[in-house]
Order: C-alpha cells, then structure tokens, then sequence
C-alpha cells in the first residue's frame, strides 16, 4: 500500500528551509494541497491498491470500505495532517515554484486530468470505472508544464524531505490502518477466533 502514497509525497516534497514565506505563499499552498487532493485523496488512491492487489471478491469489498469508513473516522486528522503539509510546502518551494504548479493545476487541463483521477480511484470495481486515460491536449499540457523550470526545479527537491513528509503521515496512516482492520474484523469476523479474540486488533472487537 505504499507505492502510491509514496508517488504523491513526493510530489509534495521540497528542499530545505530557506525563508519565513508570507501570506501570498502560504495561501498558494494551501491551494496547491487542495488541488492535489491532500491527505483524504491519498487515502482513496490506497484503498484502490489494496483492492487491486486482492482482486474484486467480497473479501476485498469488505476490506475497502472498512478503510474507508477508517478513513472517515479520521478524518480530523487527515485534516490536522494537511495543516502540517501546507506549512511545510509554503516553507520549502519558493512562491514561484507554487505560483506556477497551481497555475497548472488549476488550468483547464489541470482541473479535468485532477477529476478524472477522482473518478477513477473512487470507482474501486464499479463495473463502470472510466479509463484513467487523458485526451492529447491534457498530455501535451502536463508534458509542457513538466518541462518548466519550476516543475524540474520542485521535482529536483523532492528527495530532500520525503522523510519528514513520510514522518508526518504516519501516525494517521497507523491509525487508520489498525481501525480499518478493526472494523473488517468485526464485520467479517473472519480474523477471530472463538472467543472473539482478534489477532491483530486485540480482544472485545466483537462489541
């Protein structure tokens, strides 16, 4: 489950510390976490992985929706966290870097590779799930914006601070993950034993 959230971390990494940014900065970021989908979105991408990797059978339903109701019991967390991640973006990319980045994304051809993203990490096995596929004009956009001094000089940076971004996530990621192995167990039952003992959660899941 690591190699997505892993992708979009690095996205939001950046270099060290180089001066207080003020609020022209800080409100760009706070866009570009939005525009990216912050935390809540990373979560959606995994609950796609993990149900990927198990196949589209009740077992793997199961186990999405209880990460997704996990996801939503944390909520306020996820949100705690985006805080965390906003500060350290307008930290790290300087404002044209942002100004740039946000300039793309919210760009028409940003906004629609943005929701049909959405719509497909969302879909899990709907049996509708639309293609993740862009149209020419959206790749020539991303490869145009790719190539702009700002994007290679984010993208550059990016190694720098994956560790802190890592560090400041996962304590909501441990959190949902063993709630989300909670809920599976109570509602599936399929990892206690007799005594409602579960060998991951600990006893009383069965409430």
């Amino acid at each position: 489950m690591k190699g997505p959230i892993l992708t979009v971390l690095l996205l939001l990494a950046a270099g060290p510390v180089a001066a207080e940014p003020g609020p022209d900065q800080t409100a760009l970021a706070q866009r570009y976490l939005a525009d990216t989908g912050g935390s809540y979105e990373l979560i959606e991408q995994q609950i796609y992985v993990t149900a990927g990797v198990m196949g589209d059978t009740p077992d793997s339903h199961a186990r999405q929706h209880a990460l997704q109701q996990a996801a939503d019991k944390h909520r306020a967390e996820l949100d705690a966290l985006d805080t965390q991640l906003a500060a350290l973006i307008a930290a790290t990319y300087s404002e044209d870097e942002l100004r740039a980045a946000v300039g793309f994304l919210e760009s028409p051809a940003g906004r629609a590779i943005a929701q049909k993203k959405h719509a497909y990490y969302t879909a899990m096995f709907a049996r509708d799930r639309p293609p993740l596929a862009y149209s020419d004009d959206e790749n020539t956009a991303i490869a145009t914006y790719a190539a702009t001094p700002q994007a290679l000089s984010m993208q550059a940076k990016s190694a720098d601070i994956l560790k802190q971004t890592l560090a400041l996530a996962e304590p909501v990621q441990t959190a949902i993950r063993k709630n989300a192995q909670t809920i599976y167990c109570r509602t599936t039952h399929k990892c206690t034993d007799d005594s409602g003992y579960d060998q991951n959660a600990g006893p009383s899941i069965r409430e």
